[in-house]
């Protein structure tokens, strides 16, 4: 599933990256649902919300670790649904955006929500929002044929 999730990722993001630099011009844009959602063709040579511009090679690397810790956590600890999606979305994500890097020496935004003023992001970005979610919510989950502490069990 893991595997599954993330090329699924990787092909949407980097088709309608495509679709993006093709046919909407750097800095125009597209109203989706006026006032709420545009599209907006930028170039982004930094992280997120633009940190630390021009250093490709450093976020190559990141993704390149991500890759690795993703495929090395998968083969150790085998883990459920949850985490095979979270995990498949980070990677999915990761490699989108890498390929960017690599490729364009900078990385395609386009979702903007104008109602919020929210920074210019991407599918691959948003991918790997949810999936850390899903990490992070999994990772509060009691394990699996384990005991609770009840009320009970604390007051004995």
């Amino acid at each position: 599933m893991l595997y599954l999730v993330a090329a699924l990722i990787y092909v949407l993001d980097q088709l309608i990256k495509w679709l993006i630099r093709a046919n909407l011009p750097i800095g125009h844009s597209v109203t989706v649902i006026p006032g709420v959602v545009e599209f907006l063709h930028i170039q982004n040579n930094g992280g997120a919300f633009s940190i630390f511009p021009n250093q490709i090679w450093l976020f190559v690397l990141v993704a390149v670790v991500v890759t690795v810790a993703v495929i090395v956590i998968d083969r150790k600890y085998r883990p459920g649904l949850l985490v095979q999606t979270g995990l498949g979305l980070l990677l999915g994500g990761a490699v989108g955006n890498m390929t960017d890097r690599v490729v364009q020496h900078s990385v395609t935004d386009y979702v903007y929500f104008s109602i919020i003023h929210f920074a210019i992001f991407n599918l691959a970005d948003a991918a790997i929002d949810v999936g850390v979610l899903l990490l992070l919510i999994n990772s509060f989950r009691s394990p699996k044929g384990t005991k609770t502490d009840t009320k009970e069990d604390i007051d004995s």
